[in-house]
């Protein structure tokens, strides 16, 4: 089972075959027919690529309510967040709580001031089928200043747990209390058992109700299972082990004959529980008999009407079926007209037959503003009678985990209402392919390999399925996959986008990302990898250090503490990746030059066997940057903020704090090289075309309406460095304004003394320093896993002194030619 997603990705093709097959299996059926209802069930291992879209292909039109929550309209909301408390047969009840903007206190009487008047907490009534507002009613008022931890709707009464701090005890104090819908009368409360009084989730299995709640208590992690019969009895029973961690059961089902299957993270790992509700019995299933459910993908599951349980994922809305072993999709993401982006992040309210009820908050946003609040949505999409886009052909659209960003999002949608021949769809095929165990990584060594093996995994899958004219017709943010680089496997696109004016976009920044002169992922939005520092001490290339000069400034600026925490090998892997071009060259590996001899002689005498335990205690563990030591010359701000730090550079927000707390450091500068080039592109959301696409040129156009000014700029203003120069610019501006006023309270905080001491005023300058650190951008942080890993496996032994460089260097360079030759 997987435990933690990251973004997941060589070894030999014989390895994809198997992991193939075994993707058939944990994802079940893959007919991809129809399941009750007419809902197809399109499984993980359906292919929808080329395919037409017929009359009866499933369709939802969607309805977005906008919802009164009877906020005083007539102040600024500084900050709210909206959750559903339940809801029955026509209404939907909500939670609402956060600040309206509160005037600048700079110089105002703090210990005077009424904070509960800049404060909200309601409890609101919607209807269902309109959205429009029955009742609202302030729960200060009602409550106190009580929190409401869970709740349901009985008919036209809500059932909340609430609590509060008794600041005489020392203790929560929790109350159970009925609330009047109709009248917002508090109709009964009553204290509760605080040992009882902390449940994590609730679940609706069959006639019962079970809520689930975690101990903590010393090194044993459990649970208890509250189990209320439908004639009101009540049991509590415990799933424990010693020695043991039961951390999640994200899910309870009922399996009928008064039985409910209890799945469990155990040690991350899950486990399944048969429980008896009548013997209050636990039996453990075997859990191979449970691969089909994949429980790392399952949010919001809720009880539907017709009894079965429904999940949310990042592809859409899916229905378990115990009976034959599958789950099948109810609602795809893809079967609307609204951005999936904003739907994946969406609760489930309710399910019908033909219909789903979503809500949640909307956090799409100007990156540079101040305020914090974020929209509340409310959305019913019902099954249409006819597909709209009935003729159209698909093209399938790959994202790792299935996920979107939100512009691409937008895009899609975009596209597809203007495209009469093809309908882009998101495909999940991959999404059970990462089982890959992150939680036996003790640094960051352990935690780089776990993702390159990741990586090669996933990059080994997608090679095999577009060999094989299986895969998917578009790929977004697979540059983590370099084996994909080929044009066996790739299309080319530097044709579709054309001559781009060097004025108007970034055009080093594509030249970067070419493999061999051939542009396979255009970085739609860029990430800018290097040493944030002083100009000052850059090396006599002015954007970078060679290894030499690299040596000189670890030893006398930083004493000795690297910015990248790596080990030896990880290390190596990373400054290669930076210079792969002058190693590989036409699928052909040359490891015998002067430069991969200046990395491994540095790397072999200035940098640690291993990574620092993320688990340290000492001054030498774990830190972002350089902050565990003392560093020659303070800069002003602390003592534990040296004159450099590694940064993965997204956007302006992360250049400009970087350098308030750098106080100063104004440069991004290469990492040591052999030649002192510049900082890297990393691609941070890149879009390709798979050279068996079913029409590439349809494909191209999907490419680019990202390349559109409109796309450019919204991808600017969420705080991402894009090709458009304009665009750029223009966010560059909205950054400046935002952390020279509010942003830098939001960020630092107000009233701090230290703070307002190190705040530093940003100018246009600062935007123009950034637009020329990203034109000194020369190299790609190109990584290929299957290559990667040949190195991080071979090179210790010249780094330890069992082998001579050079016998290493031509063990290493004969494997990676292997693997390149397999390649075609």
């Amino acid at each position: 089972m997987k435990q933690i997603p990251v973004k997941a990705v060589s070894a030999f093709l014989a390895t994809s075959m198997l992991l193939s097959v075994a993707a058939c299996n944990k994802n079940g059926d893959s007919s991809g027919s129809s399941g009750s209802n007419g809902t197809s069930a399109i499984s993980g291992d359906t292919r929808r690529s080329g395919e037409q879209i017929t009359e009866d292909t499933p369709w939802f039109d969607g309805k977005v309510f906008d919802v009164d929550l009877g906020l005083d309209q007539t102040k600024e909301i500084d900050y709210s967040y909206t959750r559903v408390a339940g809801c029955n047969e026509n209404q939907i009840v909500l939670l609402t709580y956060g600040y309206y903007k509160m005037p600048d206190m700079s110089a105002g009487d703090w210990e005077n001031f009424d904070y509960e008047s800049y404060s909200f907490n309601y409890l609101t009534v919607v209807d269902k089928q309109s959205g429009s507002l029955l009742n609202s009613y302030n729960l200060s008022d009602l409550l106190g200043g009580d929190y409401v931890e869970q709740s349901s709707v009985e008919g036209n009464m809500l059932m909340a747990r609430t609590s509060s701090y008794d600041a005489e005890t020392f203790e929560q104090v929790y109350n159970d209390v009925t609330i009047n819908l109709d009248t917002g009368a508090v109709v009964d409360s009553k204290q509760c058992d605080a040992d009882a009084a902390e449940i994590e989730r609730s679940f609706e299995v069959g006639d019962y109700k079970i809520d689930t709640e975690i101990i903590w208590e010393d090194v044993d992690v459990w649970y208890k299972l509250h189990i209320t019969s439908a004639d009101g009895s009540k049991k509590t029973v415990e799933l424990k082990e010693a020695g043991k961690s039961y951390f999640d059961i994200p899910v309870i089902f009922y399996t009928g004959d008064n039985k409910a299957l209890v799945p469990v993270n155990v040690d991350n790992e899950y486990r399944f529980f048969i429980l008896d509700l009548e013997t209050y019995a636990f039996t453990e299933e075997n859990a191979d008999n449970y691969e089909w459910l994949n429980l790392d993908m399952c949010y919001s599951p809720i009880v539907g009407e017709d009894g079965s349980v429904y999940f949310s994922s990042s592809l859409g809305v899916s229905r378990v079926d115990f009976e034959n072993k599958t789950t099948e999709t109810f609602f795809n993401y893809s079967w609307c007209g609204i951005n999936r982006s904003m739907l994946s992040y969406l609760d489930i309210v309710e399910v019908t037959d033909d219909s789903v009820l979503l809500c949640g908050q909307d956090y799409r946003s100007n990156a540079y503003q101040s305020s914090d609040e974020s929209a509340f949505m409310l959305l019913e999409f019902t099954r249409a009678d006819s597909n709209p886009h009935a003729g159209k052909t698909v093209l399938e659209l790959f994202s790792p985990y299935g996920y979107t960003e939100d512009k691409i999002g937008d895009a899609i949608v975009k596209y597809n209402e203007s495209s009469t021949d093809y309908f882009i769809e998101v495909c999940d095929r991959y999404t059970m392919l990462d089982d890959t165990d992150y939680s036996k990584a003790d640094n960051e060594d352990d935690y780089q390999k776990t993702v390159l093996e990741s990586e090669d995994k996933m990059s080994n899958e997608l090679a095999m399925d577009i060999l094989n004219g299986e895969g998917p017709d578009i790929l977004m943010n697979a540059s983590y996959y370099g084996q994909l680089c080929n044009s066996n496997y790739l299309t080319d696109l530097t044709p579709y986008i054309g001559d781009l004016d060097s004025d108007k976009y970034f055009t080093n920044v594509i030249e970067a990302s070419k493999t061999d002169g051939m542009l396979f992922n255009l970085p739609v939005c860029f990430i800018v990898e290097g040493i944030q520092t002083d100009a000052s001490y850059a090396g006599a290339s002015g954007v970078g250090f060679t290894t030499e000069e690299y040596e000189a400034f670890l030893r006398d600026e930083l004493n000795g503490k690297d910015v990248l925490d790596y080990g030896q090998a990880i290390y190596f892997s990373k400054l290669f990746n930076t210079m792969r071009t002058d190693f590989i060259k036409d699928g052909k590996v040359d490891f015998t030059s002067p430069e991969f001899e200046a990395l491994a002689e540095f790397v072999k005498d200035n940098v640690d066997e291993s990574a620092a335990s993320w688990y340290s205690d000492s001054d030498d563990g774990y830190a972002y940057g350089v902050g565990a030591t003392i560093f020659k010359g303070d800069r002003g701000y602390g003592e534990d903020m040296g004159p450099a730090l590694f940064t993965s550079c997204y956007g302006m927000s992360t250049y400009l704090t970087n350098m308030v707390d750098l106080q100063g450091g104004s440069a991004i500068l290469g990492l040591p090289s052999s030649d002192g080039r510049g900082p890297s592109i990393a691609p941070y959301i890149s879009v390709a075309v798979s050279a068996q696409a079913t029409d590439v040129d349809a494909c191209a156009a999907f490419v680019k309406m990202l390349l559109s000014d409109e796309v450019q700029l919204d991808f600017a203003m969420k705080d991402n460095f894009v090709l458009s120069r304009d665009a750029f610019r223009t966010a560059g501006e909205a950054a400046v304004e935002y952390y020279n006023g509010e942003g830098y309270d939001n960020y630092y905080g107000w009233g701090d003394d230290d703070a307002a001491r190190k705040r530093i005023t940003f100018s246009e300058q600062n935007i123009d320093d950034m637009e020329n650190i990203i034109m000194s951008c020369s190299n790609l942080n190109l990584t290929d896993a299957a290559i990667n890993l040949v190195l991080v496996e071979e090179m210790p032994s010249y780094f330890s002194g069992q082998k001579d460089l050079a016998d290493v260097a031509a063990i290493a360079q004969d494997r990676c030619q292997k693997v390149l030759d397999e390649r075609g």
